[in-house]
Formats: C-alpha cells, sequence, structure tokens
C-alpha cells in the first residue's frame, strides 16, 4: 500500500484501477430528452447534411441576377418549412423568410431592410425596388455547417446544446454509457441531517448532500446511505451493504489515524484491498483507495472543502474511467491578481480563487481562506489554483493555468 503518494501518482493509479475493473463499460440506448449528463463513449457522424438544403439566412427577397438593379415583380412569397416551386427568372423575386429552402433559380438574397415597395405593374403584380447592393449571397448553403459523414460529436459527458445538436440531425435516441452506481456515506458522531435541530457540538452533514450532486453530475447514479455514527457494528453493516449493491463508494470523515476513524480497518475486514492511504496533497492528506472484486472505495477526509476537492481533482478520474471517457479538467488561463504565499511546500495544494474579468485580460485573485473546513468559500470560488511540491509562493501578475470548479 502507497503512502504520502503524490496526487498526479494516484490519478494514474486511479485510472489503471478503473480499467482493470470496468475494461468494457455497458452501452444503453436512451431517449435523447434523458440523453443530458450522461456519457457519450462512441463519436457520432452526421446521417444529414446541416443544412440539408440551401436556405436563406435573413428575411428578405430571392432573386436570379448576381447583381441586384432596377424594379421587380413579386412573383412567390416562401415561409420556413415551405418550399416554393417556382423557379426565379430575371426581373422577378420571391419573398423569403430566415430558415426556408431558396426557390429554384435564384442565386442571392436581398434583405428586406434594404428594400422599399414600389406599388404594383398592370396586372396587380407587387413591384419591390433594391435601395443598397449587397455584398454577399446571404444564402446558408447546404452541407455548409456539417456534411452527411462529418464527425459531429467526440465522445463527453452531453451537455444541453449536445442534445440540440443531435435533435436537429434527427436522432430521437443516443447509446450511452451505463451510469455507475455511486453509494455515498457520510460518518462521524458530530454530524447531524439538514432540517432537524442543531444540538451542540454538532454540525450538518454537507459532505453526503455535496459528493452525491457531485456524483450525479459527472454522469453517475447517486445513493445515500445516510449518516453513521464512529461504531464499529453500524458502519460495518452500512458499508457491507454499499459494497455490495454499488460500483464505487464514498466515504466521508473517519479516514484520518485517530482512534476513532474506523473506516480503513473496517474496510479492510469486508475485504477491501488498500491501494493508497495518505497523499501529499493539500487538502486530502487522508485520502484512502481501495478495491473489492468489482467494486472500490474512496475514503475521503471529513472537512467539506477536502471532500469537494479531492472528488474533483481525483474521483472524476475514476468515474469518467468507468464511463469510457477519459477526464480532462476544464482549465483558464489568468494572471494571478495578489501574491499567493504559503509557508510548508510538502505537499501539492489547491486553492480557491476566483476569475475577474479586467481590461487586461482574466485575472484570478486567491480567496480569504481559513483551511478545509470553510465550506462557505466555495460559493466565491470559480477556480481552484496549484502550487506544486517545494513552491513556496507565486508573484502577482503570474500567469498561471487556473483548474474551472464552477461553469
Amino acid at each position: 500500500m502507497f503512502r504520502n503518494l503524490h496526487p498526479d501518482e494516484a490519478i494514474r493509479i486511479i485510472i489503471d484501477a478503473a480499467k482493470r475493473l470496468w475494461p468494457t463499460p455497458p452501452i444503453e440506448r436512451v431517449p435523447l430528452a434523458e440523453a443530458a449528463g450522461r456519457a457519450l463513449i462512441k463519436p457520432i457522424e452526421s446521417p444529414i447534411d446541416h443544412p440539408p438544403f440551401d436556405k436563406s439566412a435573413m428575411d428578405g427577397f430571392a432573386f436570379a441576377e448576381t447583381t441586384a438593379e432596377g424594379i421587380y415583380r413579386v412573383v412567390d412569397a416562401v415561409a420556413a418549412g415551405r418550399a416554393s416551386g417556382m423557379r426565379v427568372r430575371a426581373g422577378e423575386i420571391v419573398r423569403i423568410m430566415t430558415g426556408a429552402p431558396l426557390p429554384m433559380g435564384a442565386k442571392a438574397v436581398q434583405r428586406i431592410e434594404w428594400t422599399q415597395e414600389a406599388g404594383n405593374d398592370e396586372n396587380g403584380t407587387p413591384l419591390v425596388m433594391f435601395t443598397k447592393r449587397e455584398t454577399a449571397d446571404n444564402i446558408i448553403r447546404k452541407g455548409e455547417n456539417l456534411k452527411k459523414g462529418d464527425l459531429m460529436l467526440t465522445p463527453r459527458i452531453l451537455a444541453a446544446q449536445d442534445i440540440g445538436i443531435l435533435a436537429s440531425a434527427g436522432f430521437a435516441a443516443v447509446e450511452v454509457s451505463g451510469r455507475p452506481i455511486v453509494g455515498v456515506v457520510s460518518t462521524g458522531d458530530e454530524i447531524e441531517e439538514a432540517g432537524r435541530p442543531l444540538p451542540g457540538a454538532s454540525i450538518y452533514d454537507s459532505n453526503g448532500p455535496q459528493l452525491c450532486a457531485q456524483a450525479s453530475a459527472a454522469g453517475a447514479e447517486a445513493r445515500f446511505y445516510g449518516i453513521l455514527r464512529d461504531k464499529e457494528t453500524a458502519l460495518t453493516e452500512a458499508l457491507s451493504q454499499a459494497l455490495d449493491e454499488c460500483d464505487l463508494v464514498l466515504v466521508s470523515g473517519g479516514v484520518s489515524m485517530g482512534d476513532f476513524d474506523l473506516v480503513p480497518s473496517i474496510l479492510e475486514k469486508l475485504g477491501v484491498e488498500p491501494v493508497f492511504h495518505s497523499l501529499a496533497m493539500r487538502p486530502g492528506k487522508p485520502t484512502f483507495f481501495g478495491i473489492r472484486e468489482n467494486a472500490a472505495v474512496f475514503g475521503l477526509p471529513g472537512n467539506p472543502v477536502s471532500t469537494f476537492v479531492n472528488f474533483e481533482v481525483l474521483v472524476k478520474h475514476f468515474l469518467y474511467t468507468m464511463m469510457g471517457l477519459e477526464y480532462q479538467p476544464a482549465m483558464t488561463t489568468a494572471r494571478l491578481g495578489a501574491l499567493l504565499a504559503r509557508k510548508g511546500t510538502d505537499r501539492v495544494e489547491f486553492l480557491p480563487a476566483r476569475l475577474l474579468a479586467t481590461k487586461q485580460g482574466m485575472s484570478v485573485l486567491p480567496l480569504d481562506y481559513h483551511g478545509s473546513s470553510m465550506i462557505t468559500v466555495l460559493a466565491d470560488a470559480d477556480v481552484l489554483l496549484r502550487m506544486e511540491l517545494g513552491q513556496s509562493l507565486i508573484e502577482e501578475g503570474a500567469i498561471v493555468d487556473a483548474r474551472r470548479i464552477r461553469a
């Protein structure tokens, strides 16, 4: 079992373990309306041209000449969803709406703002005069955005815009990876459920709801197994049930080296093989990781910022790998808005910070942070800043890579 492991090495171990345990993620076909937040693990090619026909980019008049001059007879009108059966000839125009198919023979579209009515001809046909010459044809050509067979979506967690893209190509359902089942357990005699009166010397459980939300947002199915007191029998029963029912178990609290930190020894008795226990990482030093047959366990520190950061930095890699994806955290390059200094340099440290838009570009400002029990700091945090082993300060004005934790 590894101890005091560098977090980057821990990530490599976590990814390898996930690949061994779940070499082939299960595939499900789900309705498009239920696909947001699910893991797309196979690339999708477009089954149609986008758009599927030449169409007008604006409201106006379609005409046949390459140069628009003079007065024109309006011979038809075309709305979106309707095609004109007429061929446009010299001296004629067709009233056309944005997105409508281009009539046969049309070479361009004159925007309506650059036209004016010119009465009717002897047959009562409306006449229109163009008042300004277009510099573009104002046509979106068939396949201009994407051609049939082109790559449309790469593997990813499907977002709302991806659902729109799939719908635009006619998909009613999509194949995604099965949801890993993630069991969440909160431990500690001092933890109380939200909504109840708070006894003295107690705190409300934030880790349970937070981890369930993080797991769900990462594409998993979260199951909460409740708040467990520091009693070996209760912990053993709940952890045994969670290991039997879940692909991954997240335990917050009870993983340090104190007299009441029972989780690691109970997990070993339940057949969990320890892989590492303790990291050269702040917050998150006492983190535990182990595997049992087809399940894995993270024992996370009880302080809520530690729990949050550990999920972002470590657990997401495991979940994404389980689902057949490679997790790449969203990074932003910005200028550090204030000196960042620390005393201890024996760990890789992740510090909450806020992104600010300035005239000089993006700036990142370290937040006033009093330690990993200060969950309220996450309300203002957009990113995490990383300080490396042996690094005591980063000068104000330095260009840094910031890890996004908020969209």
